[in-house]
């Protein structure tokens, strides 16, 4: 009573005054941080707002579809479009059928054989025309032209070359005394090897360009030691290049990995899966699945096993790259 008769607050009415400035305050903040979000945070979200709706719309949209189509029995030939709801159904089946195993080592094939192929010819190419000459330029000129091309054009352009009634090949293969049959394409011993060579001649280039990146930004100082030291250009090869180029070998493995697993417009082009089934890779066997025989479920079902492969194998690519760079 006193301390209310003197003027002087009580310690009920501070600590009510001071609960009261803390909630002012809190809601100055919060508004200050909604009105900071809307003008300033704000326009850079309606600046991604069409990008965002592109991704969703042409990514994470299908890839939802293709999931949940995968989970029914659906024939596209089907008058009613019925769609029975089988569960994983149509995973069993994948990894119990023969021609998915069959085609998923044919697959493994490819990828083996075109990477492999393209990492030594890019490395090759990059280190012959890595001087800054005008003959190296004009030679890199040219070499990045099939890039260029559609693959289905390539392969086109290819399957004419490989004919073996009026192919290029085949004529000089005939000339050299080697017996070609009915065409490099349609034997079975040499329908896998022409159809990498056609990969190979396409996107050997694109590796030249990142092993091209990956030489110019090396550090000249180990170079220099190593002169000093009296190494020659074989062992600063070995023993300096190919360690500081480890980042960059891996970034062309992930690449070029992602690309051979995706392969389907060289086969169809060139060999349509033959000749049998010794071309038929997981991505044109899903194609024959659902365009041919209409078994949209099924195929939607293998194509996430093609999809889930690819991503564990870069996730592993990634994750060796990132111990590199430690």
């Amino acid at each position: 009573m006193l301390a209310n008769l003197a003027g002087i607050p009580s310690l009920n009415e501070i600590r009510g005054f001071l609960l009261m400035s803390r909630r002012s305050n809190l809601n100055k903040s919060i508004t200050l941080s909604i009105r900071r979000f809307f003008i300033e945070d704000g326009a850079y979200l309606v600046m991604l707002a069409p990008l965002l709706i592109f991704v969703i719309v042409v990514a994470i949209y299908p890839l939802f579809f293709s999931f949940r189509i995968s989970l029914f029995e659906y024939r596209l030939t089907d008058p009613n479009q019925t769609q029975t709801f089988v569960g994983f159904q149509n995973y069993v089946r994948a990894f119990s059928d023969q021609v998915v195993k069959s085609s998923l080592i044919t697959t493994l094939i490819y990828v083996a054989g075109t990477v492999s192929i393209e990492l030594l010819l890019g490395l090759g190419l990059a280190l012959l025309l890595g001087a800054e000459t005008q003959i190296a330029r004009v030679i890199r000129s040219f070499l990045l032209m099939p890039m260029a091309l559609p693959p289905l054009v390539v392969g086109l352009v290819w399957k004419a070359l490989y004919n073996a009634d009026f192919g290029v090949i085949p004529y000089y293969l005939k000339l050299a005394g080697f017996n070609v049959g009915r065409g490099p394409l349609a034997e079975l011993n040499l329908a896998m090897p022409a159809v990498i060579l056609v990969d190979v001649w396409q996107w050997t280039p694109l590796l030249m360009v990142i092993f091209l990146a990956g030489l110019k930004s090396l550090p000249t100082e180990p170079y220099e030691a190593a002169i000093v030291d009296g190494a020659s250009r074989w062992q600063s090869f070995f023993y300096i290049t190919l360690p500081l180029l480890k980042p960059t070998f891996l970034i062309a493995l992930l690449l070029r990995t992602m690309q051979s697993f995706k392969v389907f417009d060289t086969i169809y082009a060139t060999t349509g899966g033959g000749p049998g089934s010794q071309t038929t890779v997981l991505n044109f066997h899903i194609y024959t699945v659902g365009m041919t025989f209409f078994q949209m479920g099924y195929a939607a079902a293998l194509a996430n096993i093609l999809l889930v492969v690819v991503a564990i194998l870069s996730i592993l690519y990634i994750m060796v790259l990132e111990r590199q760079q430690l």
